[in-house]
């Protein structure tokens, strides 16, 4: 009985370290998240209002007009961005119900997300498109177009300057298939399964000089699980990364 006590008192005892050093993890990445929000609230709303009142109380030529329009409208993206992610995630951790699922065509959201990043980054990324129309499937368009959204939007962040993104929609038998592929530093193969966890980013130098909270990815994993389909990432040669979403299609006899 002596040893029996001894046995279960030494597993009771690792089952509790393990648990103790998991919830240490989180608390810092909690607490890591909390201050990459706080800066990244502060600084594009600070970015813009500095534009703002440059372009209120300054002569200046149209060349000059439209660059600070276009950083003023890139720190605003960044900004909806933000604010979206951080209420998505909210959500699907509190697991609430999806919302309704309509029939939605992905080949505009997904055009739409590409063409506004390709004209933010036009003099630092070239970025080529070939989706296919009227690719549609049931979802729910808000954590949809998030996908895309994020998808994108990393890939054109990490390439270096005149880099190169690609992105691609077609039917894949009874699925669709969203391809992003980028020319950036690419993601060590250790790495390639936890960046889809909640406030997880890379160890990648080139990653971290970039700002993020660790959400993006998440929401993409968890919005495509909840729609029956999933995420994929792979070394894009001869360098890079390539991001591949399965999604199935609508059946429209299920109606």
């Amino acid at each position: 009985e002596g040893t029996v006590f001894l046995i279960l008192l030494f597993i009771g005892f690792r089952t509790s370290r393990r648990t103790g050093r998991r919830e240490r993890h989180l608390a810092g990445m909690q607490r890591t998240f909390l201050l990459a929000v706080t800066h990244e609230l502060k600084t594009p709303v600070a970015a813009v209002k500095l534009m703002l009142e440059t372009l209120n109380s300054r002569e200046m030529s149209d060349e000059q007009r439209r660059k600070l329009v276009a950083d003023a409208l890139k720190e605003t993206n960044r900004l909806e961005g933000l604010t979206g992610n951080i209420l998505l995630a909210t959500r699907l951790e509190q697991g609430q119900d999806q919302g309704e699922l309509t029939s939605t065509d992905l080949s505009p959201m997904l055009l739409g997300e590409t063409t506004r990043f390709a004209h933010l980054y036009q003099s630092q990324r070239t970025v080529t498109h070939s989706i296919q129309p009227e690719v549609v499937v049931s979802g729910e368009p808000e954590l949809l177009r998030a996908v895309c959204f994020t998808l994108v939007e990393n890939a054109i962040k990490y390439p270096p300057p005149g880099g190169h993104v690609g992105v691609a929609l077609h039917l894949e038998g009874e699925a669709a298939v969203i391809t992003v592929s980028d020319n950036g530093a690419g993601i060590p193969d250790e790495e390639k399964e936890r960046i889809f966890t909640k406030f997880y980013r890379s160890g990648n130098e080139q990653v971290r000089r970039h700002k993020g909270t660790g959400l993006g990815l998440y929401i993409v994993a968890s919005s495509l699980r909840l729609h029956h389909g999933r995420i994929e990432v792979s070394d894009n040669r001869p360098q890079g990364s390539t991001f591949t979403a399965r999604l199935p299609l609508h059946d429209a006899s299920s109606r």
